[in-house]
């Protein structure tokens, strides 16, 4: 009796307990769940701040008159790009988190490793994509705003440009080589 209390306090059901899945699996599981979870805030409030950057440079940018369209344009594009990659990441990582989070309520079970591969893992890898691609594009972005706030002062546009290439050529080395088999 004793075994089948602790084995509900893991979560595991009648059925798991009859199966043979031990208070490890079910240990193992709420990591599981724990680190899925982490992971997706993790991602979603990055993407919240970036995307909120990005906005911020819209909405509190003193246009002075006399800017080439084509710049203009790849601004506003560059911006607009920044903000729907991040709000698509932010959006999709909340909501696997509700689906994780109401997974036991739904199923009547723990969240485990089949029900992350068979709901959550393409939906995880298109939002973790679509932060990795909004990330060299925001400080791509950066580099636009420079020349549109610094029109008199090309040496501080082109520093900026200069730094915030640098940075998209590191983002794009290090983390597609890095980490990018890494994070599941």
């Amino acid at each position: 009796m004793a075994a089948i209390a602790g084995a509900a306090a893991l979560g595991l059901t009648a059925l798991d307990t009859a199966i043979g899945k031990s208070s490890h699996d079910a240990t193992m599981e709420v990591r599981l769940v724990d680190e899925k979870v982490q992971q997706l805030k993790a991602i979603s409030n990055l993407s919240a701040l970036i995307g909120g950057f990005a906005m911020v440079s819209i909405v509190e940018l003193n246009i002075t008159p006399g800017h080439s369209q084509l710049l203009m344009f790849a601004f506003g594009t560059m911006a607009a790009t920044v903000i729907a990659l991040m709000m698509f990441s932010m959006v999709l990582c909340s909501l696997i988190m509700v689906y994780i989070l109401n997974y036991r309520t739904m199923h009547h079970r723990a969240f485990d490793l089949i029900a992350w591969n068979s709901r959550c893992e393409a939906d995880w890898r298109r939002a973790f994509s679509a932060f990795k691609t909004g990330v060299p594009c925001f400080l791509l972005n950066l580099s636009l705003l420079a020349w549109v706030q610094f029109k008199d002062y090309k040496a501080a546009a082109a520093s900026v440009t200069v730094i915030s290439l640098v940075a998209v050529f590191i983002w794009l080395w290090y983390v597609n080589v890095k980490w990018a088999t890494q994070v599941r």
